[in-house]
């Protein structure tokens, strides 16, 4: 086991994206860092890699947080390396978009829900469970699960179950002085949304926000490092719109 005086940080998705942008963001904070990701271990070694290279302290895991059994895997592997764990980053999700409710499948449905609504959920239990007193516990929605479009019918309900997750928890844990709380991101120009949305149609939807600009994963991360720094510990129980100013 390692031992360190600087805090852990847990970031599920952590690979490329927004969860990308977060683990890189927090070890410029001098928080240890852990790398989660499926499937994609030369992006994770770039993901610490350059955290390294600028003075920071990172590994990667791989997890598949769509699968319990290895959520729980992931946290003891953590704790036993570190020590203990301060900060998780419930960050890790797919999407699927364009599909009418109509056309929806049973496996369409169970494959996104399995990431984005049963991986958030025991992610949570177990931050829960083992985040260190004082810590912070955030989760990454999107703005899509407050203003529902068409073809977001899988897509925003499995983001908005999130939402209502970290208010119960926020409750839960209070006394154990642990923040919790949810970020919103608006549209934001990550590999997921360019593999979903073509590039005329995020130039469109880029003109039709109030800052006429997609937002950018350090937009997202900017905020995810406030609210794990001790400035941002009065803050929980609380949905943060991170979009901009639009209405998508």
């Amino acid at each position: 086991m390692t031992t360190s005086t600087k805090k852990i940080a847990l970031v599920t998705g952590a690979a490329t994206g927004i969860g990308r942008a977060i683990a890189i963001r927090l070890a410029k904070d001098g928080i240890t860092v852990v790398v989660n990701y499926i499937g994609n271990s030369s992006s994770a070694d770039e993901v610490v890699n350059e955290i390294k290279k600028t003075g920071g302290n990172a590994v990667s895991f791989e997890a598949n947080v769509g699968v319990v059994s290895e959520i729980i895997g992931l946290f003891d592997a953590v704790i036993q390396e570190f020590g203990g764990i301060d900060i998780v980053v419930a960050n890790a999700g797919i999407a699927k978009m364009g599909i009418p409710i109509a056309d929806v499948t049973e496996d369409d449905f169970d494959r996104i829900n399995a990431v984005n609504y049963k991986g958030t959920y025991f992610v949570l239990q177990q931050a829960a469970k083992k985040v260190r007193d004082g810590g912070r516990i955030i989760q990454i929605s999107s703005t899509s699960a407050l203003y529902p479009a068409a073809g977001l019918g899988i897509y925003s309900p499995s983001k908005a179950a999130g939402k209502v997750v970290t208010e119960i928890l926020a409750q839960e844990l209070g006394h154990r002085q642990i923040s919790v709380n949810s970020i919103f991101p608006g549209p934001t120009r990550t590999p997921m949304m360019e593999k979903e949305v073509s590039n005329e149609e995020m130039e469109r939807i880029a003109q039709g926000m109030n800052l006429g600009r997609l937002g950018e994963p350090e937009d997202i991360a900017s905020v995810v490092a406030f609210l794990a720094s001790a400035e941002g510990g009065w803050v929980n129980g609380q949905q943060i719109i991170v979009n901009g100013g639009g209405r998508i």
